[in-house]
C-alpha cells in the first residue's frame, strides 16, 4: 500500500512539474570559456593545422596555389615552366647552374662553371638544400619542387602561410641601385642585359619613374608605352585589375605571360591588328587592311602602328598638326603596304616579298643564333636589332642596303626635302613644321610621305615596293607644283 502511494506521488510530482516549466526550461547564464583545445593534426606538407608548414617552399605543382587560383595554375601547366627540370638531360641535372634555373626554392649562389654548391643560401627547405642528397626524403622533396612553379616567382609560401605576401612585379627597369625590380632577372638575366640595349628600355636612361608616369601615363599613351597598360589593353585577365600608380617601361611581361602557353614563346596575343587609317572603310570592315597571321610577330603589331584615323589625316594636310604625320611608330602598316596618306590619283603598291616570313618581325628582329656558353645555340635577342645574317639564305649581304635600296631612300628624301626649302631630310626632320604660315595643303601631302618613312626608319627595308612608291609619286606631284 505505501510503495503504490509514493509510485502516484512521483507521477503527480513530475505531471505538475512538467505542466508549470514548459517543454525546455530558460537558458541559464554562460559559464566559463573553457581551456584550449588541442592543436589539430599534421596536414599535407607539414601543415601542423593553424596555417604553418614544415617547409619554406612547398611545391607540388602550385596545389595550395590552386583553392584561389585554379585557372592561373592550370593554364601554367602547360608551359615551359611546368617541364623546366623534366627537360634537363642527365648531366645538365648534375650541373648546379644548369638545375638552379630549372626548380623551385633554389637560393644558393653558383657562378657558371662550378660543380658543386660552395656556400648554401639562407634557406633550407629548397631544392638546392636536396640536391644530389641521397635519401627518400631529399627524393621526395626534389620530386615535389621540380620544374618552375608558382613559388620560384612568388615567393615561398611557408613556413607560414597566413603571413605570405605573393611577389608581384610589372617592372622591368632597375631599381636605383641597379638591381633589376624584375622577377625574370634570376634566369633570364641574358635577355634582361640585351633588354637594356633596346629601344623599349632606352627612355630609362631619360626620365625618371615620375616623369615617365606623367609623359606616358596617360589612357591614350598607357595601352602601348607601359606595361599595366599593355595588360589591361590586351589580357582581359587584367581588364579590371587595380595596378598601382607606378607605371613600368614595357618589358618582359607586358609581351610574354608567365602563366599561359597559349601562343608560342609565352606571348600575350596574336590577334589580327587593323590600320587606323582607312578611309572610305568603316572599322572591322573586311576590305580593312589588317596584319595578320604572323604568329609571334602579331604581338609586336599591337603597338607598332600608326594611330592616325581619316579625319586626323584629313585634317592635318588641309590645316597641318602640331603632331604630324603618323604616330612614331608605323612599321607594321609599312610592312603590310598601307596606312600612309596618299596622293589622288597615283598609284600605290603594297605587296612585297618580305610579306611571305612567316613570324614577320621576329623573325628578323630576335631569331638568330648565337655563340652561349660557348656553344652555338638558337637564341631570341631581345635587344630587337635586326641582323644581316637574317637575311640569308635569301640574300647574302653585310648590311641592309641590299641592291642600294636604302642609299636610293635617303636620295631621294632628300631630294624632296629640298624641294621644301630644305637643305636635306635630317634638316627636314628637325625643322619641319606643318602649321607655319605659307605652308600648303600640297606640301603637306608630299611631308606625310616623308614623316612616315622616317617614322618607320627602316628606309625601304619593311617594304621596299611600298617606300618607293611613296617617294616616287611625291616626287612627280612635287614636280607640278609652282
Amino acid at each position: 500500500m505505501r510503495s503504490g502511494c509514493l509510485v502516484l506521488f512521483i507521477l503527480v510530482f513530475a505531471f505538475v512539474m512538467i505542466g508549470c516549466e514548459g517543454e525546455v526550461g530558460p537558458q541559464g547564464p554562460a559559464g566559463p570559456e573553457g581551456p584550449e583545445g588541442a592543436q589539430g593534426p599534421a596536414g599535407e606538407d607539414g601543415q601542423d593545422g593553424q596555417g604553418v608548414y614544415e617547409f619554406t617552399y612547398l611545391g607540388n605543382g602550385g596545389e595550395d596555389c590552386m583553392h584561389c587560383h585554379m585557372t592561373t595554375v592550370s593554364n601554367w601547366s602547360g608551359t615551359k615552366h611546368y617541364e623546366a627540370y623534366a627537360d634537363l638531360d642527365s648531366e645538365s641535372k648534375e650541373n648546379p647552374y644548369c638545375v638552379k634555373c630549372h626548380v623551385t626554392g633554389w637560393d644558393s649562389e653558383v657562378a657558371y662553371g662550378d660543380t658543386v654548391i660552395n656556400v648554401y643560401g639562407p634557406d633550407t627547405t629548397g631544392f638546392d638544400d636536396y640536391w644530389m642528397v641521397e635519401t627518400d626524403e631529399a627524393e621526395e622533396r626534389r620530386m615535389a619542387l621540380a620544374g618552375v612553379q608558382c613559388e620560384a616567382c612568388h615567393g615561398g609560401m611557408g613556413p607560414d602561410f597566413n603571413a605570405h605576401r605573393p611577389n608581384i612585379s610589372f617592372a622591368t627597369h632597375n631599381d636605383e641601385d641597379g638591381e633589376s625590380l624584375s622577377l625574370c632577372s634570376p634566369c633570364h638575366s641574358t635577355q634582361l642585359n640585351e633588354w637594356v640595349e633596346s629601344g623599349h628600355a632606352a627612355v630609362q636612361a631619360s626620365l625618371t619613374p615620375e616623369q615617365f608616369t606623367d609623359e606616358f601615363g596617360r589612357s591614350s599613351c598607357n595601352p602601348c608605352h607601359t606595361s599595366e597598360g599593355f595588360l589591361a589593353a590586351n589580357d582581359p585577365a587584367y581588364a579590371t585589375y587595380e595596378f598601382d600608380e607606378l607605371q613600368s617601361y614595357i618589358g618582359c611581361v607586358t609581351c610574354h605571360d608567365p602563366h599561359s602557353n597559349t601562343y608560342e614563346a609565352q606571348v600575350r596575343t596574336v590577334g589580327a591588328v587593323e590600320t587606323v587609317y582607312h578611309p572610305g572603310y568603316e572599322d572591322g570592315d573586311p576590305e580593312v587592311a589588317t596584319m595578320d597571321g604572323y604568329g609571334v610577330g602579331q604581338v609586336c603589331a599591337q603597338c607598332h602602328h600608326g594611330r592616325r584615323d581619316a579625319d586626323n589625316v584629313d585634317s592635318q594636310i588641309a590645316d597641318g598638326y602640331a603632331h604630324f604625320g603618323p604616330h612614331g611608330s608605323p612599321q607594321m602598316d609599312t610592312y603590310i603596304g598601307t596606312g600612309c596618306y596618299e596622293i589622288e590619283d597615283f598609284v600605290y603598291e603594297g605587296s612585297h616579298a618580305h610579306q611571305s616570313i612567316s613570324n614577320g618581325c621576329v623573325s628578323c628582329h630576335m631569331e638568330r643564333e648565337a655563340i652561349i656558353h660557348g656553344e652555338l645555340q638558337d637564341h631570341s635577342f631581345h635587344s630587337f636589332t635586326p641582323d644581316a645574317d637574317n637575311c640569308l639564305p635569301c640574300h647574302s649581304i653585310e648590311d641592309f642596303d641590299y641592291n642600294g635600296v636604302q642609299t636610293e631612300v635617303m636620295d631621294k628624301l632628300d631630294q624632296l626635302a629640298q624641294a621644301l626649302g630644305y637643305t636635306d631630310r635630317d634638316d627636314f626632320e628637325a625643322n619641319f613644321d606643318s602649321q607655319a604660315d605659307g605652308v600648303t595643303a600640297d606640301e603637306r601631302m608630299i611631308a606625310y610621305a616623308m614623316v612616315f618613312i622616317l617614322n618607320d626608319g627602316s628606309y625601304g627595308v619593311h617594304n621596299p615596293t611600298y617606300v618607293m612608291d611613296l617617294l616616287d609619286n611625291a616626287i612627280s606631284y612635287s614636280a607640278t607644283l609652282p
